[in-house]
């Protein structure tokens, strides 16, 4: 590594070289970076400044600190977007909205693919689990899970993980805002029965029939969200009592 210059984007530099020995060394997910003492020596800076950069890497998801084991390389993951979506949303509920929209062409594209690839069993697979949500959500236990496996299983067959981690950080942010902003899911029976007629689309094996049943899925989110979107821009209560509909996420 090359001596770093001083200034104030010093710690900037240093992320940067750190970065490139990371590529330029091809470690991978688990390896160990060189001691902290040997980089700062490297780069000819103190540790000091070598911790901070170490510590802002960590919370990109770039490398993982384990005390008493040394810095490692992290796999590829989505961790830092999903924290400045979250953080971003506080300030601005609105972009929920756009975000939903994002997930939306994401996931009518992704299962008209799936709707091809997935085989008779992985089918079977998704209707136990609309089985055995239907019954957690007539016995009053908590569901907030399964509509998530629901379209980990869809989507499996694809093998894509970047996919899977994107529609997980919508997931993860829109139920992080339902209960204050979307209002909770008055009708999990019938989401669950939303979620058979996606199936039944799906099993169809007819791509563009799959791709139409996904958009009409969304249809009463949408429209919960855009309400509470608007109650919220006039400061009124965005879920007072109203007629259950499905949540449809």
């Amino acid at each position: 590594m090359d001596k770093l210059p001083r200034g104030p984007m010093l710690n900037r530099v240093i992320q940067d070289q750190i970065k490139q020995y990371i590529t330029e060394n091809k470690l991978e997910s688990g390896d160990l970076l060189p001691p902290e003492g040997q980089l700062a020596i490297d780069l000819g800076v103190s540790r000091g400044s070598v911790r901070e950069a170490i510590k802002a890497l960590e919370s990109l998801g770039i490398v993982e600190v384990r005390h008493g084991d040394g810095v490692r390389v992290r796999a590829f993951n989505f961790d830092s977007v999903f924290d400045l979506l979250s953080y971003g949303l506080v300030f601005d509920p609105a972009k929920a909205a756009e975000l939903l929209g994002i997930r939306i062409w994401l996931e009518v594209a992704a299962v008209a693919d799936a709707a091809v690839q997935i085989s008779n069993a992985e089918l079977d697979q998704i209707a136990a689990l609309l089985d055995n949500w239907e019954a957690k959500a007539l016995a009053g236990e908590d569901v907030s899970t399964d509509d998530r496996s629901f379209h980990h299983l869809l989507y499996a067959p694809l093998k894509n993980e970047s996919l899977i981690h994107l529609i997980d950080i919508f997931w993860v942010i829109y139920h992080a805002l339902a209960t204050q902003a979307i209002g909770i899911d008055r009708d999990p029976a019938a989401t669950v029965r939303a979620h058979r007629e996606l199936l039944a689309a799906v099993r169809t094996r007819d791509a563009s029939l799959a791709s139409q049943s996904m958009r009409d899925h969304f249809h009463s989110l949408e429209a919960r969200m855009d309400r509470a979107i608007q109650l919220s821009q006039v400061g009124v209560p965005s879920h007072p009592a109203e007629p259950s509909t499905p949540s449809n996420n």
